[in-house]
Formats: C-alpha cells, sequence, structure tokens
C-alpha cells in the first residue's frame, strides 16, 4: 500500500473488513467511521451494501443509548436518561428502533407531567399505573390477592394520605400475616411516612425475614438501606454499618450496595473507610456502561482523603463518560470539586474550562457564578479577553444577587484598569 494509502484509510474493501471486525467486537462507533470510509472510496452496488451497514451501526449506537437510558431511569437519574435517548434519536437510522426510544420518552415525559401536574387532575388508574410500574412480578401478583382495600390504601399513599392509610394497610398486614410478604414492605413504608421510625424498622425487617431467599431484588435492597438510614437516626451508628454489611453479603458482585455504604461513611466523615469500600465496589461495575454515580463518588472520597491525583483521575472518568456519550451537560456535582482540585494542582486551563462547560449546562440558576470563577480563572492565565467576555456574560444573567454582581463588577474593572 502507497503512502497515501496508509494515510487516508486504504482501499474499499480493507476498511469494509476493518469495519466489520470491530462491529464484531461491538465497537459500533468505530464501525460506523470504518464503513463512512469505506463508502467515500466505493462506487456501483457496493455503496447500497455499504450505507446499509452505516445504518447497522447507528441502530446499535442507538441500542446503546437506549439501553443506558433505561438504566439511569432504574436509578431515577431521569434527565441524564432524556440526554441519552435524544443523543439515541440524534444516530437512530430505522423505525422500530427509533420506536423504541420515543416509547421510553413518552413513558419518561407522562411520568414528569403527572409530577409536574398541579391544575390538571390525574385519575386514580393513572397513579396506580405510575406506582406499579416499578413492581416487580412476585410483588404484584401478591398485591393483586389483597383486592380493592390495598389499592384504596396505596392510593391514599400517593396521594399524600398516609395517615390515612395506614390503618387499612396494618388491618390488612393483621388479616393475612401468615402469607404476607411485600404487604410488611408497604406497611414499613406508611409508618416511616407517619414518622413512626421504629414501627417502619419492625415492618422492613418483617419483609425481609418473609421474601424467599432466591429474590434478591430492588425492594430488598432499598428496604436494607433505608433500614440503615433509620438506625443512623436514632443514632445507632454500628447498626446501621450492619445493614449494609448484610446488603454486600446479600447482593453478591453488585455495586449498589458498595455505593450506598461508601456514601454513608463519606457522610459521616470517614473518608479512607469509604475509599477501601467504593475501591472494591468499583470491582464489579459495568465496563461498557458503568454507573457513574460510583466513579464520582470514588473521586469525592479521595479528594475527602486528600488523594489529589486519584480523585482527578476519578472524576475525569465520569467527564469522559459523559463526553463519549455526547452529554455535555455534566453534573456540578462532578465538575466543581474536579474544577477545584485542578486550581489547587496549578491547572487553572482545565479549571477554567470545566467551569466554561457549566456556563452552557443546564443548571441555569448558577450560570452567572460559573462565568465569574471561568472569568477568574481566565485572568490569572493572562486571558483578559476571554476573561472580559465571560464577566460580561455573567453580568448579562445574573439575577437578584447583588454581591455576586458586584463580584462580576470588580473583577471586570480590574481588567479594564
Amino acid at each position: 500500500m502507497g503512502l497515501f494509502g496508509k494515510l487516508f484509510g486504504g482501499k474499499p474493501e480493507d476498511l469494509e473488513d476493518k469495519a466489520e471486525r470491530q462491529f464484531a467486537d461491538g465497537d459500533f462507533g468505530g464501525a460506523k467511521l470504518s464503513f463512512e470510509k469505506a463508502l467515500d472510496r466505493s462506487d456501483g452496488s457496493a455503496r447500497e451494501r455499504i450505507a446499509a451497514r452505516i445504518d447497522d451501526c447507528c441502530d446499535e449506537l442507538a441500542l446503546e443509548r437506549i439501553d443506558e437510558a433505561r438504566r439511569l431511569l432504574k436509578q431515577g437519574d431521569e434527565d441524564l436518561a432524556r440526554e441519552e435517548l435524544e443523543g439515541a434519536f440524534a444516530v437512530v437510522a430505522s423505525a422500530d428502533v427509533r420506536a423504541e426510544a420515543q416509547e421510553i420518552l413518552d413513558e419518561l415525559e407522562g411520568a414528569e407531567a403527572s409530577e409536574a401536574a398541579t391544575d390538571v387532575e390525574v385519575t386514580d388508574e393513572e397513579v396506580l399505573l405510575a406506582v406499579s410500574g416499578s413492581w416487580e412480578l412476585s410483588q404484584a401478583a401478591e398485591y393483586e390477592l389483597y383486592g380493592e382495600a390495598f389499592t384504596d390504601a396505596i392510593l391514599l399513599v400517593h396521594t399524600g394520605k398516609a395517615e390515612e392509610a395506614r390503618p387499612a394497610l396494618e388491618a390488612l398486614v393483621e388479616e393475612h400475616a401468615e402469607d404476607a410478604c411485600y404487604l410488611w414492605l408497604e406497611v414499613g413504608r406508611v409508618r416511616l411516612l407517619c414518622d413512626d421510625l421504629a414501627g417502619g424498622r419492625d415492618a422492613l425487617i418483617e419483609f425481609i425475614d418473609a421474601l424467599p431467599e432466591d429474590e434478591k431484588n430492588d425492594p430488598l435492597l432499598a428496604a436494607f438501606v433505608e433500614l440503615a438510614r433509620i438506625a443512623d437516626e436514632e443514632g445507632h451508628f454500628d447498626e446501621a454499618m450492619e445493614f449494609f454489611e448484610e446488603a454486600i453479603e446479600t447482593f453478591e458482585d453488585d455495586h449498589r450496595p458498595y455505593f450506598a455504604m461508601g456514601h454513608f461513611l463519606l457522610e459521616h466523615d470517614l473518608p479512607a473507610e469509604a475509599v477501601d469500600v467504593l475501591e472494591a465496589g468499583s470491582l464489579f461495575l459495568d465496563e461498557i456502561r458503568p454507573d457513574w454515580r460510583m466513579i464520582q463518588e470514588l473521586g469525592l472520597a479521595y479528594a475527602a482523603a486528600e488523594r489529589s491525583d486519584e480523585a482527578i483521575a476519578q472524576l475525569e472518568r465520569v467527564v469522559s463518560f459523559m463526553t463519549d456519550r455526547k452529554i455535555l451537560d455534566f453534573p456540578p456535582s462532578t465538575v466543581l470539586p474536579l474544577a477545584k482540585l485542578h486550581e489547587e494542582a496549578g491547572a487553572l486551563d482545565r479549571a477554567a474550562d470545566l467551569f466554561a462547560a457549566l456556563t452552557r449546562g443546564s443548571d441555569r440558576k448558577n450560570h452567572a457564578h460559573y462565568h465569574a470563577e471561568a472569568g477568574r480563572l481566565l485572568a490569572a492565565l493572562g486571558l483578559d479577553d476571554e476573561a472580559r467576555r465571560m464577566l460580561k456574560r455573567g453580568l448579562a444573567v445574573v439575577a437578584d444577587d447583588d454581591e455576586l454582581r458586584a463580584t462580576l463588577e470588580a473583577r471586570l474593572a480590574d481588567l479594564e484598569g
């Protein structure tokens, strides 16, 4: 192969072979680029075949983002899930895959509309549909046995009337004491909503004891975490740790109980212990679609433990994870500590870039602050023109914050002087 062939990609058939290998390895982005290069160098009937393979790559990329959206929704990260779906729409080729993404988006928007509605009446059926969507199959089957009395009580709980729902649920669990399992979970929840920590604790333990050993599901994990929270609220740190440890033993090879325990330790100002737990849990992350919150938490733990280089590496992983998925609306919970660490390390340019990224994100109420910080760092780098632009934009968007406005004006005056 000649020099220009090596530089610009070689023969179409070689590029096709490379693309097919990348596709088989699951590197759909790389395969798409290789097919596109092959298309540019092909003619005749080959172009139709290659174009179809490019569409296949687009659909696989869209499906990856749809899968990620589902995972994020299960975790409750609705904003990031929406970003993933929008990314899927940007690349999807086929109508079937587009319809799959649209179905999830419709469900998400429907749930958000129900939550946000104030003057729009939501029917009982809609409330039940939204609530039951998170139930396990065995959970739904059990609830069906309890009939209308249970349905009415659940509606009361999810329309802000826990005090009214509690007697009905407790009567049901007394009536079905021998067979109740998930019903104890609902009793625990309603007692907690009524600020009865001891009663809620007892009911959740009844639920855990009644659950078959082969059912290791999200309600069980939530029960362990809630029991740890109750113990902590009652001042029993060691008991809380025991519940976290039981969750870790129960959910083998699952990073989520490690995340919960690590977060708990970090909240209790035990960063070294949090690092140990989070490092252990990180071994169980999905390598292709890791839970970015776990990576972030480990980064924050490293920062709290004054292990700055490792903290920067982990938090930068979160930024890279999102950038690779075309998500440029970075979470401030990642970027703010990362920018601080870079500034402390002397990397003012990277810190300025991070604040600039936040000025383009969805956290609009803090845009003026982000502009102020980016402007400050750019000025420190001697980039006066860029700093002026940032500070002027900050003044344009600052709201009712006289102190921040004064800060922006003072920094701009220093540059002008």
